[in-house]
This record gives C-alpha cells, structure tokens and sequence, in this order.
C-alpha cells in the first residue's frame, strides 16, 4: 500500500509492504465506541468527533505506515476524499477505480 503527501510543497510517496489486521480491529474499536456514544446521546459532541478521528488519522501513521509521517502531515497533506480512499484501502483492502475500470495502485 502507499499513500501520497503534500509536504512543504512537494509530493511524498510512503509505502507500507503490508496491511496488519491491527489496522481493521482498530477501526472497529472506533466504530463500536462511535456507536455508544449515539446510543447515549443521539449526537456526538465536537470534541469526542475530534478525538475519534485523531484516533483513525493514528490507524494510518501509527499502524499501517509505522510513523513514516506524522498526523499534522498527513492531516495538512491529503483532502478529506483521499484520507478516506486510503483508510478503506487499509482497513477492508478496498481500492478505488479510475473512470476506466482500474484499480489504482496497479
């Protein structure tokens, strides 16, 4: 898996040679508390969304790509759309297709 990074204006290509199952558990952890939180409250305050997605921001620089970047990096470096193509790919392997049909990575 790989991710591309904008930082101080250039592209950073990082590559991980595997996806730990650590990367799927964790986000289904998020998920489960996420889904408590509704239960309760029927909304989640601001700061508890903060924190849940510093925790799935962490899935990617932590687990998956062993700290090759930091958070601010990549919260500064990707859009919201690609952090969540990359977040997928991760945790349930999914790849986004191009207009044509291809998988991108390949």
């Amino acid at each position: 898996m790989q991710i591309e990074i904008t930082i101080d204006d250039e592209k950073k290509i990082f590559v991980t040679s595997e996806v730990t199952m650590k990367a799927r558990r964790k986000f289904l952890e998020i998920q489960a508390e996420e889904e408590e939180v509704l239960k309760e409250k029927n909304t989640i305050p601001a700061k508890k969304q903060i924190e849940l997605e510093n925790e799935m921001i962490n899935i990617l620089v932590d687990i998956v790509f062993d700290n090759q970047f930091t958070a601010d990096q990549l919260i500064d470096g990707v859009s919201d759309e690609y952090f969540d193509e990359k977040l997928a790919e991760a945790v349930f392997g999914v790849k986004k297709e191009d207009d044509k049909g291809n998988t991108e990575g390949k």
